[in-house]
């Protein structure tokens, strides 16, 4: 029963694989006091998470 789901598994795995990087380089406590704050902060991570993401992106597919 253990190789039931083996293809299944691999599959979700390869989809999953992208964005949990992501939201395992995030931080889960909050540095300033206030939701609008918070807010921005985290926009701002993502912001430039996603331009790095982009760089690398553009440099190995060359879009």
């Amino acid at each position: 029963m253990k190789n039931k789901n083996k293809g299944r598994d691999s599959f979700i795995a390869k989809m999953r694989s992208p964005y949990e990087r992501v939201f395992s380089q995030t931080n889960h406590r909050t540095r300033y006091r206030g939701v609008a704050k918070n807010q921005f902060a985290m926009f701002m991570e993502s912001l430039a998470f996603n331009l790095k993401r982009m760089v690398i992106l553009n440099e190995e597919y060359g879009f």
